[in-house]
């Protein structure tokens, strides 16, 4: 976080500090009445005293498991250099501060969201925020990663996407960059608008319409709905790029004002997907109107996912031959699709999320994989589905029971339905077991598994199935190597 000294070429040369006077009057939006704080600057935002506080202002947030009010001392005792509190402990957090600097405000939350728009208005970037059902975070490294062909850019880190991690992305910023790329994510409504009036963005990107958070939305009409929370938010001098082939995209044109490019493989598409062919090894080579690329990555998933990132490539005015070498050098991030050997068994690591359209696409694309041995799919819950669980967890059972795989475990309370459904296929896989612990389906992995086999490991993220991947790692003694 850093404060503006002035213009140099295009980019703006910055200071590493931002004055806390100005900080008291972003926060002024969420209630602080304290007046002024005196001289003293910060050099970033922290909400956990674990990941640093020094010359920060540290914003005490209440979460489920822990309450950041908690850990007031520790903030100041490591060198906090402003502490942003709720207006009920402000007693105790000036006791404990000492000579640090204390804002309050009714809603630390309300506080740091502020303080986001704020910062977004005085480091000025073009914004493009990308959200959708599956596909959010991969667009969003795609996007980032062509655009910075040209441009200084700042992107979500991880999956940062939701009401903290929004405004943690934009307080992220150093200050040179021209744009921001944000990641928008939700489960409930409303939600995306309250990040987009913070992030502002000029570019809005929504990857598809599925069925994921239905425990929230109700419908696929109610996550379009959702959905289109961003694109109410584009100015009409702003883009809105859309899939052609989703059936919401009439819905979805007219929820915004802005100028709309659509793409896909869709006759009616602006940006058209033709001419679609495996690469040798892993992948696909496509074109995109008279643009050649190619995506180094299994699933055809993918070839969406790089077709929005080339649009807004193009609507930035990045060189094909530009969008089409980042496109094809993105690596794959840990978790989404990545590709691990140990000890000679592939792992198809995609364990960070789930929903039907996202495992799906996930089994199409670990039957691409070339495999020596056996097939096994690893799969757990598909969370927050709704009074429609059971139901889709049952077509996703037929699905994977059809998918010629050699084995299917499965965990959790949902994936029961799942696993029943799967083992109903006349041609059902000869292991399909079911199991309530990790650890216990882990073991159990370990044993059947050999060299030569591959494994798909997915689940909600509330499943943690990454722990699956690490006990068999920690079992064989084999070091994971990334293969992808």
């Amino acid at each position: 976080m850093r404060a503006r000294l002035k213009r140099r070429s295009k980019l703006w040369r910055w200071d590493i500090r931002v004055d806390l006077r100005w900080v008291a009057g972003a926060l002024a939006a969420a209630g602080y009445r304290g007046g002024d704080p005196g001289a003293g600057v910060i050099e970033g935002v922290s909400i956990d005293t674990r990941a640093g506080c020094e010359h920060r202002l540290f914003v005490a947030l209440k979460g489920e498991n822990a309450d950041g009010h908690d850990y007031l001392r520790d903030a100041v005792e490591k060198g906090a250099a402003a502490l942003l509190v709720s207006s009920g402990r402000k007693a105790d957090a000036v006791k404990l501060a000492g000579g640090t600097v204390v804002f309050a405000v009714a809603d630390t939350l309300a506080g740091l969201q502020a303080l986001a728009a704020a910062y977004r208005g005085l480091v000025n970037p073009r914004v493009i925020a990308i959200t959708g059902s599956t596909g959010k975070t991969g667009t969003k490294d795609l996007v980032a990663a062509v655009i910075a062909r040209r441009f200084s850019v700042h992107a979500t880190p991880g999956n940062l996407n939701n009401h903290i991690g929004l405004p943690l992305t934009i307080l992220g910023m150093a200050g040179s960059e021209e744009i921001c790329v944000t990641e928008l994510g939700a489960n409930h409504k409303k939600e995306i608008k309250t990040l987009a009036g913070i992030a502002r963005p000029d570019i809005g990107v929504v990857t598809n319409i599925g069925p994921a958070h239905l425990e929230f939305f109700g419908s696929l009409k109610g996550v379009a709905a959702a959905k289109a929370e961003l694109l109410e938010a584009l100015p009409s001098g702003g883009t809105a790029v859309l899939p052609a082939d989703d059936e919401f995209i009439e819905f979805l044109k007219e929820r915004t004002k802005a100028r709309t490019v659509t793409f896909g493989f869709s006759e009616d598409a602006d940006r058209r997907i033709t001419n679609l062919e495996k690469r040798e090894g892993c992948g696909y080579r496509f074109r995109v109107g008279d643009i050649p690329l190619e995506v180094a990555r299994h699933g055809k998933h993918h070839v969406l996912n790089a077709t929005a990132a080339a649009v807004v490539g193009l609507e930035l005015g990045v060189p094909p031959e530009e969008i089409a070498s980042a496109i094809l050098d993105a690596k794959v991030n840990p978790g989404r699709g990545a590709l691990i050997d140990l000890g000679g068994i592939l792992f198809f690591d995609d364990s960070y999320n789930s929903n039907p359209a996202s495992l799906r696409a996930a089994v199409e694309a670990f039957l691409e994989i070339p495999a020596a041995g056996k097939r096994w799919l690893v799969l757990g819950d598909m969370l927050e589905l709704g009074d429609m669980s059971e139901d889709l967890h049952r077509e996703a059972g037929v699905f994977c029971g059809r998918a010629k795989v050699d084995g299917i475990l499965t965990i959790g309370a949902e994936t029961v339905e799942l696993n029943r459904a799967a083992a109903g296929e006349r041609k059902s896989p000869e292991h399909i077991t079911h199991f309530l612990d990790v650890d216990a389906l882990a073991r159990y992995l370990n044993d059947l598994v050999a060299p030569g086999d591959a494994v798909l490991v997915k689940g909600s993220r509330g499943m943690h199935m990454e722990k699956i991947i690490d006990t068999v790692e920690k079992a064989r003694g084999a070091a994971r190597r990334r293969v992808d």
